[in-house]
């Protein structure tokens, strides 16, 4: 037996005990004992890590539970009752411990009682740092089976105004959405202004056109469209008849609050169906402006004010589970970051999603540069880069890749030089771990000032140099931000290379584009990239959500189950209604 001469791990008041542990050690992957073991002793933890497992059968698996480390004891609870190990403790990083035997501690029983209460001291503390630790868990656990009683009132409140709807004629519904959107378009600066000084980001001329489009354009695309309980014919025999969802928990982004609220609160209203406006907490303020311009052309036109609804309780991620996992929520439209939309898909609740964007664009040699470099710069400079549809990867063919940086100099960007570059990555990179959360959203000109770089023009854009295949290049990944990758191109294969490596990167799902004038080349472009989404000789900000092109006017935009999302399409109205089919 190593008997410690040391200062005692257990502190003071443990002298008597340490003597009758021994010292052993655990290499990583090993195990301090087995599931269904009788006990043979316990284990003080010196150096290390361990974590407690057990086999489940109905999966054929090894179920990690809870790790323990420095300063635990582990499986003395088998010990003390005498039952077989309930789990197994593995060893995760080599472990140096303190042993101490089942017979030795029967022995203490009866040969040093002073020594035996010290291990039942020590057996107590361990208990109680463990209950510790899982109130937390306990409290969350309970959280998310216990009802709130502010949330239930609204969302009852929803439900009632939802049934009132359910008889106003299409050409009311029409006319309440236009007033809106006219209400939202003339109150544009306002709302823009408000955005950018709560938010911090963003140019106040670009969210004012933003507005202005996601209010008027969307609304016009709505109106005269069949809505509530229109019967079509979709076939020989089979009648079509669309019918509202219920209530929509609408989870708001803070890039486009405005237009997003007011897209989604259309689409809503088109469907029959109310819904709960949730915005990011950066963006509370200019929520609540919208929804309660919104609310006083509902009451102005005698209809239910609580179709449109904002949370009464301040935004978390407790009150937005509240909703999200809600039994009278029919449907959540998430728009945000992975994390949120990831937990509206596992809230239980029916729900689209919208994943990252990180757009390739191969430029190729047979395309309009001069044109293609304008399109690029305006379309990434718009509103500091923050559309998540925008350009944020170039693929220039190396013909053309001189002619398209002069061209895009002359348009505002700053191409830079390798020094530069590393000034990029050192100061507004992190060096190169990612994009530092204070440069999202702020305009070129303040980012080159903030990494030192200078220019005797106006910088709208950044174009920082990859090198082919480097796929390792943090400048690959989505960058909400004027900041724009490039590589130069050698050929079509080495541009389909990496147009399908930097989705697999980030971006898989929503939007590839490409300039040319080939056909083919589409082609094998569109094979190549998994998308929803693929524009041909478009800007992307204005291509990927539909204002210049025949796609859905929406700024929702499916990334289907490539970007984890379930559904692959600029989403629309008719997404919020379910059909039911009469069969002759």
């Amino acid at each position: 037996m190593n008997v410690l001469t040391a200062v005692s791990p257990f502190g003071n008041g443990l002298e008597r005990l340490k003597k009758y542990f021994s010292e052993k050690n655990y290499q990583q992957g090993g195990y301090l004992f087995k599931q269904n073991d009788m006990p043979d002793g316990c284990f003080y933890i010196l150096e290390g890590q361990v974590v407690t497992q057990y086999y489940d059968n109905d999966v054929n698996a090894d179920i990690d539970l809870e790790p323990y480390s420095v300063g635990e004891l582990v499986g003395a609870m088998s010990l003390v009752v005498d039952e077989p190990r309930a789990m197994s403790a593995k060893v995760i990083q080599p472990v140096k411990a303190l042993f101490l035997s089942a017979k030795q501690l029967e022995n203490l029983q009866e040969v040093d009682e002073s020594a035996y209460q010290e291990f039942l001291k020590l057996f107590n503390d361990s208990l109680i740092s463990r209950l510790k630790k899982s109130r937390p868990l306990n409290k969350h656990a309970a959280l998310q089976m216990a009802r709130i009683p502010t949330v239930d009132q609204q969302v009852e409140m929803a439900r009632l105004a939802h049934q009132q709807f359910l008889s106003w004629s299409e050409d009311k519904v029409d006319e309440i959405i236009t007033d809106i959107a006219k209400t939202i378009y003339s109150e544009a600066q306002e709302l823009a202004q408000l955005t950018q000084k709560e938010s911090g980001m963003g140019v106040v001329e670009h969210k004012i056109l933003k507005i202005k489009l996601g209010s008027l354009d969307v609304a016009d695309s709505l109106v005269n469209k069949p809505g509530n309980g229109a019967i079509e014919l979709e076939a020989n025999g089979i009648e079509r008849v669309s019918m509202p969802i219920g209530i929509v928990f609408g989870m708001i982004p803070i890039t486009n609050p405005v237009e997003t609220t007011v897209f989604k609160t259309l689409i809503s209203l088109k469907s029959r169906n109310a819904i709960i406006i949730s915005s990011h907490r950066k963006g509370r303020l200019v929520g609540e402006r919208t929804v309660e311009l919104i609310r006083q052309v509902l009451k102005k036109h005698g209809a239910p004010e609580d179709l449109v609804q904002t949370p009464e309780l301040a935004a978390n991620r407790k009150v937005t589970n509240a909703y999200m996992t809600h039994d009278d929520i029919s449907m959540i439209l998430a728009t945000g970051g992975p994390s949120m939309v990831k937990s509206a898909y596992s809230s239980g609740t029916p729900a689209i999603g919208v994943g990252k964007g990180n757009a390739p664009v191969w430029i190729c040699d047979d395309s309009d540069i001069e044109g293609a470099a304008k399109k690029v710069i305006n379309s990434k400079a718009f509103d500091n880069g923050v559309v998540c549809g925008s350009e944020n990867n170039l693929i220039i063919d190396k013909a053309v890749t001189d002619e398209f940086l002069t061209n895009a100099q002359s348009y505002g960007a700053v191409v830079l030089t390798t020094a530069e570059h590393e000034l990029l990555l050192d100061n507004i990179f992190a060096s190169g771990k990612g994009l530092q959360a204070e440069f999202i959203g702020q305009s070129a000109a303040d980012i080159c000032k903030a990494a030192g770089i200078e220019r005797d023009y106006d910088i709208k854009l950044v174009l920082a140099e990859v090198q082919p295949y480097d796929f390792d290049s943090i400048l690959l990944r989505e960058k909400l931000a004027p900041v724009l990758s490039f590589i130069r191109n050698a050929d079509d294969k080495m541009a389909l290379d990496h147009a399908y490596e930097i989705l697999e990167l980030e971006g898989k799902g929503h939007t590839a584009i490409i300039h040319t004038n080939d056909k083919e080349r589409v082609r094998a472009f569109s094979v190549v990239v998994q998308v929803s989404r693929v524009l041909v000789s478009t800007a992307g900000t204005q291509g990927c959500i539909g204002a210049d092109n025949g796609l859905n006017l929406s700024w929702t935009l499916g990334c289907g189950t490539m970007g984890g999302g379930s559904v692959s399409d600029n989403v629309s109205y008719t997404h919020l209604q379910n059909n039911k089919r009469i069969a002759y």
